[in-house]
């Protein structure tokens, strides 16, 4: 039974247990990050303090004097028992342990996680972690989290991939990355750590339903509820992409000691996967980067039983072949061009210059001019029955090579076929090309046998 979650996500009042006036430390961080975005009422909770920053401050929860929907827990792991009592008489609805020292550990610590989830299912308390760093809301600009808060303020970009990761300092990598290179916008953060209550299937139906979250990306070591997670996979209109962790023996011994997860047996779980319709990722970029490009609304290629039929636009022939040769490795073929789209193709050629895939636009750009032929090339290419995605080759520089890339893409009206760019180019032109492209809702790369994967990706082949 799906349950409401709105009391982590959007709550009325938040306390902070731990808050501490001492900076850098993560009870601070945590109580200054609330301050920078979030509207409710903020209750620090800590015995030492009359206040901080200038906030009253209480010396337990069941002092304060207002309604509290949400705790977070910043304390020693052993405090926390007599915490989630406090907060359950309060009536607090939701917990984020934001600390460690729980199953993860070892046997102790999974008796003193046990002995918190006792107490929160007999109060009714849901309880999110422990052994993470809670919830981000880009769009509210909501930072639940003890992460610094000059790493994310005034960087967080709002956007329609939603992560949920089962790890800490993961999250916040991700973050970091991603907000220092403009790679994507982002819905909603949510590092889950040893979930030993709140788990990935709660996240992932309060997201489903979520209209901020378009894309949803996943690292995880273990499934929490396998049939469940496959069943609102395959019925979802939302992507999933999932990163799996533990997929080697050494890999799902190292599991259980981050986050106390039981990896389970990768083949079946890949199997499951790819009937699910869920797209796997091998590696954390390659998570951002499948993610990116399906946030930017490009259909994917349902149709599996068909290999993907590319074509490439390419000013280099040496770019082209080097892209073929990824397009085989990564279970792709080269489109074998209409009739049609050969005639208007030659038309922009020298009459010696025969037209085949990779197309090679060099000659054209000579008789026609750089932006003339590219148009008409992509537009011939995309248009194509027998292209399903179209691979362009760039090169963002000066002089003939300073054309604006956003006019060239104009020319595509839909987002039924993706499209993705290679670019290189001069340092001081390269990036802000690169920024302004991807700004505009279209992928670019810098290595052709990423591009590639991510493409057979896409269409489903592997």
């Amino acid at each position: 039974m799906k349950r409401d979650l709105k009391f982590f996500f959007d709550p009325r009042a938040i306390a902070v247990v731990g808050a501490t006036a001492h900076a850098d430390r993560g009870g601070n961080n945590l109580l200054r990050n609330l301050t920078l975005g979030y509207k409710g009422a903020i209750y620090p909770v800590n015995p030492k303090y009359d206040k901080i920053m200038d906030i009253k401050t209480y010396p337990t929860i069941s002092a304060i004097d207002g309604i509290v929907d949400l705790a977070l827990i910043f304390v020693p792991a052993e405090q926390t028992p007599g915490v989630l009592r406090e907060c359950v008489a309060k009536g607090v609805k939701g917990v984020i342990l934001e600390n460690s020292g729980f199953a993860e550990v070892g046997p102790e610590g999974k008796a003193l996680q046990d002995e918190c989830i006792t107490i929160a299912k007999n109060g009714k308390l849901r309880l999110w972690g422990p052994n993470c760093m809670g919830l981000i809301d880009a769009k509210n600009q909501y930072v639940f989290s003890f992460m610094t808060p000059s790493l994310w303020h005034g960087l967080l970009k709002s956007g329609g991939v939603s992560l949920i990761v089962q790890s800490g300092l993961l999250s916040a990598g991700f973050l970091f990355t991603i907000m220092s290179h403009n790679t994507l916008g982002l819905a909603k953060v949510c590092s889950i750590g040893n979930k030993c209550d709140i788990t990935e299937i709660d996240i992932l139906e309060f997201l489903l339903d979520d209209p901020d979250t378009k894309v949803i990306a996943l690292y995880l070591e273990s499934l929490s509820n396998g049939r469940r997670f496959f069943e609102l996979a395959k019925s979802s209109n939302k992507p999933f992409v999932l990163l799996k962790g533990g997929k080697s023996a050494a890999g799902a011994m190292a599991a259980v000691s981050h986050t106390a997860s039981l990896a389970g047996n990768y083949q079946i779980l890949h199997g499951a996967i790819k009937q699910a319709g869920v797209l796997e990722a091998n590696d954390f970029s390659e998570m951002m980067d499948i993610a990116r490009v399906l946030e930017k609304g490009f259909a994917q290629k349902n149709n599996a039983s068909r290999v993907g039929r590319v074509a490439i636009l390419t000013y280099s022939g040496a770019s082209g072949i080097v892209t073929t040769d990824y397009l085989e490795k990564f279970g792709l073929d080269l489109a074998a061009l209409s009739p049609a789209t050969i005639k208007r193709l030659e038309r922009l050629s020298p009459d010696w210059m025969p037209i085949k895939n990779p197309v090679d636009y060099w000659p054209a750009m000579e008789k026609n001019g750089p932006i003339a032929a590219l148009k008409e090339g992509l537009s011939a290419l995309y248009a194509d029955p027998n292209v399903d995605g179209v691979i362009i080759n760039l090169f963002a520089g000066m002089g003939a090579w300073s054309f604006d890339l956003l006019e060239l893409m104009g020319v595509i009206k839909d987002r039924k076929k993706p499209i993705l760019t290679w670019l290189i180019g001069l340092k001081d032109t390269l990036e802000p090309a690169r920024i302004r492209m991807e700004k505009a809702g279209w992928p670019v790369f810098n290595e052709i046998h990423r591009l590639v994967k991510i493409m057979s990706t896409i269409l489903q082949q592997r």
